[in-house]
């Protein structure tokens, strides 16, 4: 009975030996096997650690300077001003230096000369060369562009409700009475969005303007007006005004805008932009809140103009005609050098 017992007790110590065995740490080299249940939490931490990093990712894209370094696989949004059109793509200006042309299919149907529109695009699909674009637009002409997006990932006009850009194409003309060295200052309350050519830290400097409007830049490049876009403000008072019928939005536009002080070449800029814009709604409540405008984008010129002209229109779309009081106009006089602008908002 005692030999059976030791018998018992060297094997039970033999045991305990093996068992103990398999716990030791492995040699170098050698792998430890790991157990189920670790393995599936790693893989679930894993799997968050990666989902959290694709989410941070899919955020928002960056909203690019002139001066940007585009990263492949990177997102990006840029507001672009549309100055040329086609069935394959346009081209605009943005937050960049010079043109630049985005390729589009179907652009032609989506969006017109004039038009702001937010692109979203890769890092990848940036480059930079010579494009010359031929246009058959008398106003703008053959030019040239040196950055290109190949490819968008979307794009389509600027949301005001979504805060992008509400005071809409302001375009301002400098009419010196001799050729004039300028510089123009904005204060926008809600800030610039976009602006051609490009509005530095301290506003178009030093440029010369004409008689006959053309500016002409210290970097030797011409224009025949200055151009922005800003966040603008609410609540604006459309207590007297016009209610206008869609289809006669063109004829009432072109008989009020020289009454408020625009010349032929201004007041058939501002109709080929609001227009489309318009022209299709039942009815258009149009009010000039050039005050409520003036006190929320202050402009200053230098040398100080003899003569400053700023047409503000607010719109609002109806289904119905309403009675308004009728908007008193008066027609300023262009005395000496002198200053015009025009711009307007969609009150949704």
């Amino acid at each position: 009975m005692k030999r059976i017992i030791a018998l018992f007790l060297v094997m039970y110590v033999m045991i305990l030996t093996v068992s103990c065995m398999n716990k030791v740490e492995p040699a170098a080299g050698e792998s430890a096997e790991i157990p189920e249940t670790t393995k599936a939490e790693e893989t679930e931490e894993k799997t968050e650690t990666t989902k959290a990093e694709e989410t941070e990712e899919e955020g928002e894209p960056e909203q690019i300077t002139s001066d940007f370094s585009p990263v492949a696989g990177k997102k990006y949004v840029a507001y672009i001003y549309v100055e040329y059109v086609s069935k394959d793509g346009f081209a605009g200006s943005g937050n960049f230096n010079d043109g630049v042309y985005v390729s589009y299919p179907g652009a032609k149907n989506c969006f017109g000369i004039f038009n702001t529109v937010k692109i979203v695009f890769d890092g990848a699909d940036y480059k930079t060369e010579d494009k010359t674009l031929r246009n058959s637009d008398p106003d703008f002409g053959d030019f040239t562009t040196k950055q290109t997006i190949t490819k968008v990932v979307s794009a389509r006009q600027s949301d005001y409700e979504a805060g992008e850009p509400v005071f809409a194409k302001p375009i301002i003309y400098l009419y010196p009475e001799k050729d004039t060295v300028c510089s123009v200052k904005l204060d926008v309350s809600g800030g610039i969005t976009c602006s051609y050519p490009e509005y530095k830290e301290n506003g178009w400097e030093n440029f010369t303007a004409k008689p006959d409007g053309t500016l002409i830049f210290p970097d030797g490049k011409e224009y025949y007006a200055l151009y922005w876009e800003g966040k603008g403000v609410t609540g604006l008072d459309m207590t007297a005004g016009f209610c206008v019928k869609g289809s006669d939005t063109a004829s009432f536009l072109s008989d009020i805008l020289p009454k408020l002080g625009l010349n032929a070449k201004e007041a058939n800029e501002f109709i080929i932009y609001w227009l489309p814009r318009m022209q299709n709604n039942a009815y258009n409540l149009i009010s000039f809140l050039t005050a409520a405008y003036t006190d929320n984008a202050k402009l200053t010129v230098t040398p100080e103009p003899d003569t400053v002209i700023r047409v503000f229109m607010a719109y609002k779309p109806l289904q119905k005609q309403v009675e308004i009081e009728p908007q008193t106009i008066e027609t300023p006089q262009r005395n000496g050098f002198t200053v015009v602008e025009w711009g307007g908002t969609e009150i949704k």
